[in-house]
């Protein structure tokens, strides 16, 4: 009987992700600032978040805060991540319950970066497959992101969907949160209870069972004026 051959080691890679330290502080900002050099300013909250220290249910707090250093002791890469800050000011999302109830179980990436010389070695990916990892062990079961379109097939092989708008079907509305202008929303579930539906009638895919009671059932259509309905015999 032929030997089979043994697979080959995969190589170390030359970088290691962790939550981000006071000290990386300078070199975060900076990495990060290069995910949008045209307006860095939002990432400014993430320089606050750090002064926090690390702590529970995240990195810091609500707040995700990851780095990638290299081998050579640089930090090559940054992400921050945390409940968007919408959820709070949609007007479709009223009372406390509900907020708390979407808080708990909706992550966005803010940003993610890689400086220039590290690029090409899988850092961007491995940031948010730890990301991922962080979120779902916390309960998270939806992780999304706004990028630039041409980004969309790098998302599209990490397994996130995308459209213009996301869409979640809570007890309430329908919730439909557009990407910003001129960007792209994406989106990944991280559980399997919950899933991305397309619904006849809307032009987006919808998110069900992000939180209790919001699955939608085969058969489900949508019409202006009326929302998801079950035809009869469906």
């Amino acid at each position: 009987m032929a030997k089979r051959k043994k697979k080959p080691l995969a190589q170390p890679k030359p970088f290691r992700v962790r939550a981000a330290r006071f000290s990386d502080e300078d070199a975060m900002m900076r990495i990060l600032a290069l995910a949008d050099p045209d307006d860095p300013a939002p990432f400014e909250s993430s320089r606050t978040v750090l002064l926090r220290g690390p702590q529970g249910p995240l990195s810091h707090g609500r707040a995700l805060l990851l780095v990638a250093q290299h081998q050579d002791g640089a930090i090559a890469g940054a992400l921050t991540a945390s409940p968007p800050d919408w959820i709070v000011t949609h007007p479709g999302i009223t009372g406390e319950h509900n907020q708390s109830a979407l808080i708990n179980r909706l992550g966005t990436v803010h940003g993610v970066a890689v400086d220039e010389p590290y690029r090409g070695q899988g850092i961007a990916q491995a940031l948010i497959a730890e990301a991922e990892r962080h979120l779902a062990r916390q309960g998270f079961g939806l992780i999304t992101m706004d990028h630039k379109p041409e980004l969309t097939d790098f998302y599209a092989r990490l397994g996130y969907a995308h459209g213009a708008q996301l869409v979640i079907h809570t007890p309430g509305p329908l919730i439909a949160q557009p990407a910003h202008t001129g960007m792209i929303h994406s989106f990944k579930p991280l559980e399997g209870n919950v899933r991305l539906r397309m619904v006849p009638g809307y032009p987006e895919p919808m998110v069900s069972g992000l939180v209790s009671r919001t699955h939608i059932p085969a058969g489900t259509q949508f019409l202006p004026g009326r929302g998801l309905f079950v035809p009869r015999g469906a």
